[in-house]
């Protein structure tokens, strides 16, 4: 007989054989079935999931994650992971919440919902709304029951009648689960939130680690503040605290390197936690430590006070339907201490801590300082995911030099030898502390002495203009110097609180000065290379004015670089500016000369009614112009003497300016006998204007000879005609030529020069000359009948005729025998040679 694949068999062997071959059915079946499990697991992207009721949604979130931490945990194809993921998140209204999360943070949320719910009672589905229920009895929202994690309905938008996780319940979850979190899953797996974390350390760096690289304290709310403080300032206590043990551990467990490295990340937390401050009313030089010294003094304050319960600081959902100019404030329980919604500047919308708590943490700290610090068994009563204490930590930063790690560094390790008693605190600083800002003044006294001692004496050495701006590098690197000296103070040396500030403030002064220094030095360079120009006279007019504007640009940049600096310092210069204002007013009225001299001076630069060198006659003085300063111009006079005239009194007056005449005026009256008849009148004013238009240094074209006036005791001819020549001593002797020359003319007439006088002579008067006059009368005679009687003036032909037929300098004497000695006269010129160049085509020689 056959016998099946289950017959009988004999003994032991038969019951092994079947319950091999149950086993073995059972696993085909499990093989052949596991694609079909598989496929109705993972859905499909064309069809979106259910939620149209809770019970739908609900069913959703749990199928799909849990299909999901399946898959992550045998490793599947990311593609896999994703499609059931993308159906888990449906489940939540992650577009309600604010400032909603990255994926990365989004996966968080979904795992730590499940793992709540793995440690609840799961409710029967009978009990969770369908969507029939819904549309019966209008359900908006269904909360799980045993646990605060709600389902509310969509009202508008795309999703509207859609049942998701809320904004509440998505921003409250790490509280939630931090409750939970000890708890045994109902089912007794492990926990897939926690593995979720240590996986994501693995695979790279995780959100926060990316935030914290680059900046970003998540400042959304009063909870999202005081939770990223705590957590950045016990991370950098741990880091630093480690390390330095490591460091310090015989033989040292870690590299001075590694030491660093581990420095770097906790100053990076600590920088963290300095950024929840508003330091704006605090000058930008102080911004850095004081929002360090802010956070230290905060954590000290924290740790020796009970938190408040997590869930009584408002988050981003209970401030959602803030304005977004509303304003908002929070105040830590039992203090003054308060976190603030900005509303200006680059913080603004971010919740602080604001100015008034920064102002008041020292005073805080003093009042608390003697208290213990938090008992580690109240810790779990807050519910603070980092309430953790860091004791002795500001102690420990202002005692030690500027860095968290200090034996990483070798001025750590030679304070970490000094004696005890040199760690005596005075006055907030230690004396090693004191004493290395002794030592740091004096080195930096040396340094600027020595700097200025060299470059000053090589300017001095060498008067040429690259050694004038090389002056400008001393106040520069003397500036340089107190501000690597301040750094070295601050950061290495480590000089907190008011010490710090002070010092800060004294060097940021001290610094500022050197630079309008520079800016002085600066301005005194380009004036002196301009004036090395060759085209530029050191005493000219422009070297005046050159002067002049360096010195008030050098003013003006001053006064802007020390009102930028100042305000940099914290400085208010609104009333410091209208301070000097009210004093400059009372100033200028009291130096109201001295401001008019000033205008003055600006007038004469603008008008130029003289330039250096020009001979001007001015207020009945005459003399040549050799500075035209500030305040005065200086005149040397006729005798040598210099007179300073004030520039408000000079640009008032009348002055003739010699220098810009192209020609010079020779004018006069001579006045002859009332004796002399008609025709020698003639005679003698022919004769004089043939005179002048013969003399070769002579205007022909202004030549005016005129019978003009009958005298008290004469008949006047009015002479006036423009020599041709601008310098001074010339200009007298072709004067001096021409009225010999006049001389002669009348003598020869015939006639006088009359005396201007009343004096009576009682004498036999010899009467005129009867031969000269009957000469002069038959000279005039043969003009009026030839047709040539040369009135009212010469004909054009006699004029061309005489023009240059005299002899000048005249005949017999010395010049004229020279040929041209003139040249070795000494002249006085009018104006500065250059200004000859234009007149001199039109002088004959």
């Amino acid at each position: 007989m056959r016998h099946g694949f289950c017959s009988p068999a004999p003994g032991a062997f038969r019951l092994i054989r079947c319950v091999a071959a149950a086993g073995l059915l059972a696993w085909l079946m499990l093989v052949l079935s596991a694609p079909v499990v598989m496929a109705q697991t993972v859905p499909s992207p064309l069809s979106p999931p259910g939620t149209t009721s809770p019970r739908a949604s609900f069913e959703n979130f749990l199928r799909n994650t849990d299909a999901f931490i399946a898959l992550h945990r045998a490793n599947a194809p990311v593609n896999e992971q994703n499609t059931v993921l993308r159906a888990a998140v449906e489940s939540f209204d992650f577009d309600a919440t604010p400032y909603a999360a990255s994926i990365s943070k989004q996966i968080e949320r979904v795992l730590m919902t499940r793992e709540i719910l793995a440690r609840a009672q799961m409710p029967a589905a009978s009990t969770i709304p369908d969507a029939q229920a819904v549309a019966a009895n209008d359900i908006a929202h269904w909360t799980v029951p045993g646990t605060e994690l709600r389902m509310a309905r969509i009202d508008g938008g795309g999703d509207a009648g859609a049942f998701r996780f809320d904004a509440r319940t998505i921003v409250d979850l790490e509280l939630d689960y931090h409750q939970v979190r000890d708890l045994p899953r109902r089912d007794g797996r492990a926990d897939a939130f926690a593995e979720y974390l240590r996986d994501s350390d693995r695979s790279g760096a995780t959100e926060d680690t990316i935030a914290t690289r680059l900046g970003g304290v998540r400042m959304t709310s009063p909870r999202n503040t005081l939770e990223a403080f705590m957590a950045n300032m016990n991370a950098a206590y741990a880091i630093a605290m480690a390390a330095q043990a490591a460091h310090d551990a015989d033989p040292p467990a870690i590299t001075r390197e590694q030491a660093r490295i581990a420095q770097a990340k906790a100053d990076n937390h600590l920088r963290q936690a300095s950024s929840v401050f508003d330091l704006s009313q605090v000058p930008a030089v102080l911004r850095r430590d004081t929002g360090i010294e802010a956070a230290l003094l905060l954590k000290e304050v924290l740790d020796r006070m009970p938190l408040p319960r997590i869930d009584t600081i408002p988050n981003a959902v209970d401030l959602a339907d803030l304005e977004p100019d509303q304003a908002y404030r929070w105040r830590l329980p039992g203090t003054a201490i308060e976190i603030e919604r900005m509303q200006t500047g680059p913080d603004a919308g971010n919740f602080l801590f604001d100015a008034n708590s920064v102002a008041l943490l020292p005073a805080n700290y003093e009042a608390l300082k003697d208290l213990p610090y938090r008992a580690e068994e109240s810790l779990a009563l807050s519910d603070f995911h980092a309430a953790q204490v860091t004791p002795g930590f500001y102690e420990f930063y202002a005692s030690t030099p500027g860095y968290l790690v200090p034996s990483a560094h070798i001025l750590g390790e030679v304070v970490e030898r000094l004696p005890e008693w040199l760690f005596i605190v005075i006055s907030g600083q230690t004396l090693w502390q004191w004493a290395g800002l002794i030592l740091t003044l004096g080195a930096l006294a040396m340094a600027c002495w020595g700097v200025f001692r060299v470059t000053d004496a090589l300017a001095r050495r060498f008067a040429w203009p690259p050694f004038a701006w090389l002056a400008i590098s001393a106040p520069l690197v003397s500036a340089y110097f107190v501000r690597m000296a301040a750094l070295f103070l601050d950061v290495d040396i480590n000089f907190t609180g008011m010490a710090l500030r002070y010092l800060l403030f004294a060097a940021g002064i001290l610094e500022l000065a050197f630079y309008v220094w520079a800016v002085w030095r600066l301005f005194r360079a380009i004036g002196t290379t301009i004036l090395a120009s060759p085209a530029m006279s050191g005493r000219g007019f422009d070297a005046s004015l050159v002067r002049l504007l360096s010195g008030i640009l050098a003013v003006a940049t001053s006064v802007g670089v020390a009102a930028f600096g100042l305000q940099n310092l914290g400085v208010d210069i609104v009333p410091l500016l209208a301070g000097i204002g009210v004093g400059g007013l009372a100033v200028a009225l009291a130096i109201r000369p001295t401001l008019e001299n000033l205008i003055g001076g600006l007038i004469l630069f603008s008008d130029k009614p003289v330039r250096v060198g020009d001979f001007c006659t001015f207020g009945g003085m005459s003399g040549t112009v050799e500075d035209v300063g500030i305040r005065s111009t200086q005149i040397r006079a006729m005798d040598r003497t210099l007179i300073a005239v004030p520039n408000a009194k000079f640009v008032d007056m009348e002055i003739i300016n010699w220098a810009r005449c192209d020609k010079m005026l020779i004018s006069s009256v001579l006045g002859l006998r009332y004796e002399t008849s008609d025709d020698q009148l003639r005679f003698v004013l022919v004769r004089i204007r043939e005179m002048l238009h013969a003399h070769p240094r002579i205007d022909n074209d202004t030549i005016r000879v005129r019978f003009s006036d009958y005298g008290p005791s004469s008949l006047d001819i009015s002479l006036r005609v423009y020599a041709l020549t601008r310098d001074w001593n010339e200009f007298h002797a072709i004067k001096e030529d021409v009225f010999l020359r006049i001389k002669q003319i009348v003598e020869g007439s015939g006639t006088r020069f009359a005396i201007p006088s009343q004096t009576l002579y009682m004498t036999r008067d010899g009467g005129l000359d009867a031969e000269r006059a009957a000469q002069a009368d038959a000279e005039v005679a043969r003009w009026r009948e030839t047709g040539t009687l040369p009135f009212p003036r010469l004909t054009p032909a006699r004029m061309r005729e005489l023009e240059d037929t005299l002899a000048y300098p005249p005949e017999g004497s010395s010049e004229w025998a020279q040929a041209r000695a003139r040249e070795g006269q000494t002249a006085e010129p009018l104006s500065t040679p250059e200004t000859d160049t234009a007149e001199s085509g039109d002088r004959k020689a």
